[in-house]
């Protein structure tokens, strides 16, 4: 209704955005690939590239029919180069197979697939988008085991941005005992600064959880 109703470019664009990502039944989801493929127009709302990439991204984390090909489709008919790369580079992230995804969190633990924190992130968040949390809850006691290498090995922002992107999506009463767990385990030594990273990052979780 208030994306019909918006009158500005950037409200429905706004409209748009908050649709694509919330978007979770079979009618919408119908829709937004009718859109992605060019056979629908929103009404006033010319889409630029970003936009159909972020299409596809949601339409493949929502596990449609056609999420495999909608990918390979996107890749292919992006022309800017870095974004056509680091849709590439996600692209395992956003796959329906755990399989391919469980690959994809491996190859973090290399420090070259960590070169480009901004990729390394949008994917990440890919893995513990809310729609999967049930099947990436297992991700999260690996990812802080990782996060002394993290604050080594990249920029100062990184380990914050790393475990926002790996706690995000989670609200499970499991995946707040794994960070307890975790915390309650680490040494004496553990970095403080790290402790109050992984504690802020988890806060929402925390509180949706019911683990303070």
């Amino acid at each position: 209704d208030g994306l019909r109703a918006a009158t500005t470019v950037s409200t429905r664009s706004a409209y748009f955005s908050a649709l694509r990502d919330v978007a979770t039944t079979p009618q919408t989801l119908t829709r937004l690939t009718r859109i992605w493929r060019g056979e629908e127009q929103v009404p006033g709302l010319p889409l630029a590239e970003q936009d159909f990439i972020a299409l596809a991204q949601a339409l493949a984390v929502r596990g449609v029919p056609e999420w495999r090909a909608i990918l390979q489709q996107q890749i292919q008919r992006t022309e800017n180069s870095d974004r056509k790369a680091r849709l590439q580079f996600v692209a395992p992230a956003l796959s329906s197979d755990p399989a391919e995804r469980d690959l994809f969190f491996a190859s973090l633990a290399d420090l070259a697939n960590r070169r480009r924190e901004p990729w390394v992130l949008d994917g990440l968040r890919s893995l513990h988008h809310p729609l999967r949390a049930s099947g990436s809850v297992k991700y999260i006691q690996p990812s802080l085991a990782l996060l002394e290498e993290i604050q080594r090995t990249g920029d100062i922002f990184f380990p914050k941005r790393w475990m926002d992107a790996t706690l995000g999506g989670h609200r499970s009463p499991e995946a707040a005992r794994i960070v307890r767990d975790f915390l309650d385990r680490a040494p004496l030594t553990y970095p403080d600064r790290l402790r109050r990273t992984i504690l802020s990052s988890a806060d929402d979780l925390f509180r949706a959880s019911g683990r303070r």
